[in-house]
């Protein structure tokens, strides 16, 4: 899986749980405001918190470091290598073509399906600015709006007031407008469009539309309350409410509606009793959910690093390994150029003459299972680090994890014997640089 994929699946999971927690925590409290923020703050987390890197701060916390080398043995091995027989190699060529056309036809979906949206919703503003120029323009009670069709309803976008021209109460047109204003001098249209961004990146999520939905909701909420704030009739104002021509049935505009529904859970909410102060402590918890996720999400970067390490190939036939090559990875970015400075990554990575297949043919040719290790039945995993010098050879070979001394040697006498790299760069100078080997010897 690329880094992208694994980021946007995180992303989608991350949607999932906090919309879990705000609805057990927070969707039934009166605190609109702080809910407004948690709404936004939900959906921010979801994207940002897989950014921050902690994992070398994370590498000298000796439990984590238990939790991450556990964790890394329960994930799905990233790479595989399958060199048995040729029909093996068939067999696993045709599967992985498979694999990648099934990967590619649902990339296309997705970009289908974003891309529909994103047009959806460039025509409704393209709609809202067509509607403005050709509107005409009045003031109401001091307040300057745009009078549309008798047969449509009163809504707003961003400074944008729109009423319909037919006429009304005195006193039902006033509340419309205390109620639009509040939506125009809320910002509540940008919250709209934050929520229309993640439903339409992440379309194929219910959760994203379930968000959505509650920052619509809750921005109705919150203009209705500044309604009954301005001295208006709670009973009269419920009344205008139910009696509204209903055309809009759900929340799916990108502008704050007067009349949308469901008006059940409007009412209910006009009705509930305030929320008692002491609950604003709950709004905490969203601090030590979130540094959980960021802790949760390093260990598994720093668990997929080590599972990349350890990746074990198939087994081999009788007496003979495929073993696979892997770069340590142990830190983001390169540090400054230093000319006597062993990196583990740069701009350009050393290459075997020929690439990684070629290594793997390399090794797996050149190692000799030994007779020793045969009659004792010694199986296991040796692993090797060394170093790719500027010239392309190898120096500094160890032996970092060991198996038994003939197979350590064995697999030491076929790193020594392997012929030069390609040296790696980093911005554009030759560097050395480090690379792990885990060679795995097994018996058939």
């Amino acid at each position: 899986m690329t880094p992208l994929f694994i980021y946007f699946i995180k992303v989608n999971l991350a949607l999932a749980l906090l919309y879990i927690t705000y609805r057990l925590l927070f969707r039934n409290d009166t605190f609109f405001g702080l809910r407004r923020i948690t709404l936004l703050g939900m959906l921010l987390i979801a994207f940002l918190y897989q950014l921050p890197d902690i994992s070398s701060w994370l590498s000298t916390r000796p439990t984590i470091s238990e939790v991450v080398s556990y964790y890394s043995t329960i994930l799905p091995k990233e790479m595989t290598t399958e060199a048995i027989t040729n029909l093996d190699k068939i067999a696993y060529e045709v599967n992985m073509d498979w694999g990648r056309a099934g990967m590619t036809g649902l990339i296309i979906v997705y970009l289908m399906g974003v891309l529909l949206l994103t047009i959806r919703s460039i025509a409704e503003i393209i709609n809202l600015f067509i509607t403005y120029r050709q509107s005409r323009k009045s003031k109401i009670n001091g307040v300057k709006v745009c009078l549309i069709p008798e047969t449509e309803e009163p809504y707003s976008f961003f400074r944008w007031i729109f009423i319909p021209a037919k006429k009304q109460s005195k006193l039902m047109l006033a509340e419309i407008l205390q109620h639009e204003t509040a939506h125009t001098r809320q910002i509540h249209s940008f919250d709209v469009l934050v929520g229309e961004f993640v439903s339409i990146i992440c379309w194929i999520n219910p959760f994203a539309w379930f968000f959505k939905k509650e920052i619509g909701l809750n921005l109705e909420y919150m203009a209705d309350q500044e309604v009954m704030y301005a001295g208006y009739n709670k009973k009269e104002y419920q009344y205008h409410l139910i009696g509204m021509e209903h055309s809009n049935t759900a929340i799916a505009n990108l502008y704050n509606n007067f009349s949308v529904l469901p008006l059940k859970k409007r009412i209910t909410m006009l009705n509930k009793k305030r929320t008692n102060g002491v609950g604003k402590v709950k709004y905490l918890a969203l601090v030590p959910m979130a540094a959980a996720m960021l802790l949760f999400n390093n260990i598994d970067v720093m668990a997929r690093i080590v599972n990349n390490q350890t990746t074990e190939a198939p087994k081999a036939a009788a007496v003979v390994t495929t073993p696979e090559i892997v770069q340590t990875v142990i830190e983001e970015a390169p540090l400054p150029p230093d000319d006597d400075k062993v990196y583990t990554v740069c701009d350009v990575m050393p290459e075997f003459p020929g690439g990684q297949d070629k290594l793997l043919q390399y090794l797996a040719s050149s190692i000799k299972y030994p007779a020793e290790s045969i009659e004792k039945k010694e199986e296991g995993r040796v692993t090797l680090t060394y170093i790719v010098e500027k010239d392309g050879s190898i120096s500094n070979i160890e032996v970092v994890r060991s198996v038994s001394p003939s197979l350590d040697a064995e697999a030491l006498r076929v790193v020594k014997s392997m012929p030069k790299w390609t040296p790696a760069k980093n911005k554009g100078k030759i560097v050395r640089v480090s690379y792990t080997v885990p060679v795995t010897f097994r018996l058939k």
